[in-house]
């Protein structure tokens, strides 16, 4: 028979990702007792540190949106000992199709959000969409507040973009940008799950354009985002060391089998050991807690998501051809959805780096399909998509990450999940992570803590045997 353990925690985290990190910090030091299992070999979730080139860089998430101000509040709240930085100036880049086979390269609009243009007439603009695009998309500010939304229903961004918009801005701007960020197709998501703030805007104004306006950056392409000095695995590391500080217990290779209501709140089932706590917060990708939850429908997984970092030397790059990257639709081809030149993005990466040594990040298309995965594939797809004459023996070193649980969907079909989940979920038991505070740092980190929260209130006395 399983042992029991003989005391209870306050709180048990399954998952040790940013959000079940943020949960052990909050409720460790309001005095809670919390355990968190994380059935990996390390913490963070996809905060990832690789050494690349002699360097700790990211192997994950390599920055987060500013759309809320979640990441600096905690980095302030918990005065955990990091430097929120800004992307360097150059921006990033568009590839549409050229002629002959070959690409066209362009800076990606100023002032747009997920692609929507809150300029539509922009000459930044038109150079992706043409003119007739431009004039197309240029109508939207005029058009009645429910075009798009005819059903009553939110529709899928595409077909909003498409209707309000017309077809060139969601094909070039918005459904590249939806993919590269969120790793999913603009036909499977909503705008009000991405860019909530966005979609209130709209629901407020009645205009994509006049919301876009509200909320986009009057800066360059890119600046709605923000990174850590050093890398954004940073902060899952410095979080992990506040949460221990404060008295969390934080155990790795912890792979949690069942989760089983009781009295006195939740057993907890690992191999060979029981855990008991007064609350259970479920902080892992979809698939996984819709196994622990015993969700018969299947679980909203956003698709598998496959990342290349690459070693380049070559005095080719020191230019920053294509600034901080370039974002590829489909209709451009190739193995590669997006690409970022990390040395280019962040000035604390080209300060570490060695002289002519830069060092990219490819995201491919299709995680499982074939590419990307030799140093003579990697440069061929570089000299497409920057025009930089990369040889094979330029590409020193290929790290690849694969996740196939960690990219929630943002489709209806994914709302209906998170609800039969919370209706199959037992008392005492909780859900944390973009499985139901949807996407991106921004989103995670405020669910979490709003959480974490009312736990702590919900726990006025440390748990007893």
């Amino acid at each position: 028979m399983v042992p029991v353990t003989a005391s209870a925690s306050d709180i048990i985290v399954v998952g040790g990702g940013i959000a079940g990190l943020v949960i052990a910090w909050e409720a460790a030091r309001a005095g809670r007792r919390v355990i968190v299992c994380e059935s990996g070999d390390d913490t963070g979730g996809m905060l990832r540190r690789g050494r690349v080139a002699g360097v700790d860089v990211d192997l994950g998430a390599e920055s987060f949106a500013i759309r809320t101000s979640g990441v600096a509040d905690l980095v302030a709240d918990a005065a955990l000992p990091l430097q929120i930085v800004e992307p360097r100036p150059e921006g990033a880049h568009l590839v549409l199709p050229g002629a002959f086979g070959r690409v066209r390269r362009m800076p990606l609009p100023r002032r747009a959000v997920v692609g929507m243009p809150a300029e539509p007439e922009a000459g930044d603009v038109v150079r992706a969409i043409g003119r007739a695009g431009a004039r197309r998309a240029a109508q939207e500010r005029d058009l009645p507040a429910g075009i798009g939304r005819e059903s009553g229903v939110e529709p899928s961004l595409f077909d909003l973009a498409t209707a309000r918009y017309g077809r060139r801005v969601a094909e070039r701007l918005v459904d590249p940008l939806c993919q590269s960020v969120y790793s999913q197709p603009s036909s499977a998501v909503r705008l009000s799950a991405v860019h909530p703030s966005l979609w209130a805007e709209f629901e407020r104004r009645g205009s994509l354009t006049a919301a876009a306006g509200a909320v986009a950056p009057a800066a360059r392409a890119g600046s709605a985002v923000r990174g850590i000095d050093g890398g954004m695995w940073r902060l899952a590391a410095a979080l992990r060391d506040a949460a221990e500080a404060a008295g969390a217990i934080i155990r790795t290779g912890a792979a949690v089998q069942a989760l089983r209501p009781a009295a006195y709140g939740v057993e907890v089932v690992l191999a060979g050991e029981t855990l008991r706590a007064g609350h259970v917060v479920v902080a892992t990708g979809p698939a996984a807690a819709g196994a622990l939850l015993r969700v018969d429908a299947a679980a909203p997984v956003g698709g598998a998501v496959r990342l290349v970092t690459a070693e380049v030397v070559s005095r080719a790059l020191d230019a920053r051809p294509v600034g901080s990257g370039v974002i590829v639709p489909p209709a451009a081809g190739g193995p590669a959805k997006a690409l970022t030149h990390v040395d280019a993005k962040w000035e604390w990466a080209a300060r570490a780096l060695p002289v002519h040594t830069h060092v990219v990040r490819l995201s491919a298309r299709d995680a499982d399909a074939p590419g990307l995965d030799t140093p003579a594939a990697v440069a061929g797809e570089l000299r497409r998509l920057t025009g930089a004459r990369i040889r094979p023996a330029d590409v020193w070193a290929l790290t690849e990450t694969r996740w196939t649980d960690a990219v929630t969907s943002a489709s209806a079909a994914a709302a209906a999940w998170r609800t039969a989940a919370r209706a199959a979920t037992p008392a005492g038991i909780h859900l944390a992570g973009a499985t139901v505070a949807g996407t991106g740092l921004a989103s995670v980190i405020p669910h979490a803590r709003e959480l974490a929260r009312e736990l702590v209130a919900r726990t006025s006395h440390p748990a007893t045997a």
